[in-house]
């Protein structure tokens, strides 16, 4: 991604979370379905940076969740053909 100037960036975590009404969850399920199943064609830099962000945004439910709890998931996942 790029700024206004042409200097590119290095994406970063932001203390940002998602407001969205609660018919399209089913959307953002399978974005994040969509992103871990590229995890591997990801750059290490991109995948540290999605991490840390999941770990930060605010959930609906009240569990949970540190950096090392996305890894794990990430490498115990099973993908199916569909």
């Amino acid at each position: 991604m790029s700024s206004d100037h042409g200097v590119s960036r290095s994406p970063k975590a932001m203390a940002l979370t998602l407001k969205y009404q609660d018919s399209d969850e089913h959307l953002l399920r399978r974005l994040g379905q969509a992103v871990v199943l590229q995890w591997d064609e990801l750059p290490d830099a991109l995948q540290d940076v999605l991490i840390d962000q999941a770990a930060g945004v605010a959930d609906r439910e009240d569990a949970p969740h540190e950096a090392a709890d996305f890894e794990r998931f990430i490498r115990g996942v099973k993908a199916k053909a569909v």
